[in-house]
């Protein structure tokens, strides 16, 4: 059983989720903005407002809990970072990696 989501059928791991890396809801629907070194890429969702984007989820490493991921949320209207954000996540591994969403834009399949 997860010391952190209390699930009896959920064995995922810090090191599994560390290891797999960023990963985007499935209502991405476009690269908005890339990374700068000030920012890291976000992306529009189908649902949110197209003044705001939101980056990948990122394991947030700081956490000893393997469902814990942070976010960027970028404000379009002011072109400004606004903040991040934390998210827990049910089954991560379930969901697109960042990377795999990056290929099937970059092959023209983005939704």
């Amino acid at each position: 059983m997860c010391d952190f989501c209390g699930n009896p059928a959920c064995t995922l791991t810090k090191q599994q989720v560390v290891e797999r890396g960023a990963i985007l809801e499935s209502n991405a629907y476009g690269i908005m903005r890339l990374a700068t070194e000030e920012n890291p890429q976000t992306y529009s969702f189908k649902g949110v407002p197209a003044f705001y984007s939101l980056s990948a989820l990122i394991p947030d490493e700081d956490e000893e809990n393997p469902h814990a991921y942070i976010r960027f949320v970028f404000d379009e209207d002011e072109a400004v970072g606004e903040c991040w954000e934390e998210r827990e996540v049910e089954n991560p591994l379930s969901w697109q990696t960042e990377q795999e969403f990056i290929e099937r834009f970059e092959k023209g399949g983005q939704e």
